[in-house]
């Protein structure tokens, strides 16, 4: 996010300029969003909403970058400080959630996590048959999901944000 005091100095660095609305400013809960000025070549200014981006080469002149933030989590940090027994629990699911603020700016991560953890790994019975969710439905009803929020969070505009959305298990190999 361009106001992010990171992102934030060095597009300013490099010549560009972020625009904060006042209400973010005061609360990150809001939803309104920050951007990026982009002059362009017909003397119009482009303003995106992100300091990072794949593709969008006018904005390299301000200080857009490409290259990704990427978290680092710590499995064998998490299972001490939540006292998991010996090594990686069998009773433990663990997977990986890929996905853009398209979603998560409209759908709470918390929301997210769950239901994509529920079609992955719980089960339940139908007529005596053992089912999960396809993660693949679910993924698809969480975009429709985040499209009708930005929708209706626009009215009369017809904008959503990209929207971008992976699940995968992760399974640990122990040596």
């Amino acid at each position: 996010k361009p106001h992010l005091d990171d992102e934030r100095q060095r597009i300013e660095k490099a010549g560009g300029q972020v625009y904060i609305p006042t209400s973010l400013l005061i609360s990150d809960e809001s939803k309104e969003t920050s951007r990026v000025y982009i002059p362009s070549a017909n003397g119009m200014q482009l303003a995106l909403a992100m300091s990072r981006s794949i593709g969008d080469f006018d904005g390299k002149v301000v200080g857009l970058i490409s290259e990704p933030i990427v978290s680092i989590w710590d499995v064998q940090q998490y299972q001490r400080e939540h006292q998991f027994s010996q090594g990686l629990s069998q009773d433990s699911e663990w997977f990986v959630v890929i996905a853009s603020d398209g979603i998560y700016d409209v759908i709470p991560e918390e929301e997210v996590v769950d239901r994509l953890g529920k079609s992955l790994y719980h089960f339940t019975m139908e007529g005596g048959v053992t089912k999960t969710t396809n993660p693949l439905v679910t993924c698809e009803q969480l975009i429709r999901k985040a499209s009708r929020a930005w929708l209706k969070q626009t009215p009369g505009m017809k904008y959503r944000d990209d929207i971008t959305l992976g699940v995968s298990k992760l399974n640990f190999v122990t040596r």
